[in-house]
């Protein structure tokens, strides 16, 4: 019997782009099942992302979350372009995307862009999510955010995400 078959046990898990140039396992030089993998269009925070990251923590004891943007990313570009005609579903990934480079200081540079919404991507996982936000303040959980090149196929660490402090969400009178 194959291991995979006896359940999953990855060591991490990577919140990706679906770009066919980013091959998450590969990148990784990882094998089968090492890696618990959600790609989407834009390395996006969505409900389901979250949600699949944190099966992968609660239940699978994923210690490590790597957010993964990429040089040339499609929907990044597409948001830099308010131009192109999109279908709708395209047309409301790429708008979020927009609202978020506009909220981020309106980049104009692609890969500039890219690398400021991989952060951001890693940021809005964690402060969407009461479990991860928990487990990185127990020191029980690391989200890092990454950026791969796809010129000279190296991955730039970014840097460990941490939850806002709570501080910030509480006004004062």
């Amino acid at each position: 019997m194959l291991e995979v078959e006896s359940g999953q046990h990855p060591t991490a898990a990577v919140l990706g782009c679906a770009d066919s140039r980013v091959p998450v396992e590969l990148l990784f030089d990882t094998g089968f099942g090492d890696l618990f993998v959600v790609r989407n269009a834009g390395t996006l925070s969505t409900t389901a992302a979250i949600a699949s990251l944190e099966y992968a923590v609660a239940h699978l004891g994923v210690p490590v979350i790597v957010v993964l943007g990429h040089e040339r990313c499609g929907a990044v570009e597409a948001a830099l372009n308010p131009a192109l005609t999109l279908t709708p579903s395209l047309a409301q990934l790429v708008g979020q995307l927009r609202m978020e480079l506009i909220n981020l200081g309106g980049h104009h540079d692609l890969d500039q862009a890219s690398r400021h919404h991989t952060l951001n991507a890693a940021r809005n996982l964690v402060d969407s999510s009461v479990l991860l936000t928990d487990l990185l303040r127990a020191g029980r959980l690391s989200v890092e955010a990454a950026f791969y090149n796809l010129h000279t196929t190296t991955i730039d660490w970014m840097g460990a995400v941490m939850p806002m402090r709570t501080e910030q969400f509480i006004s004062t009178p």
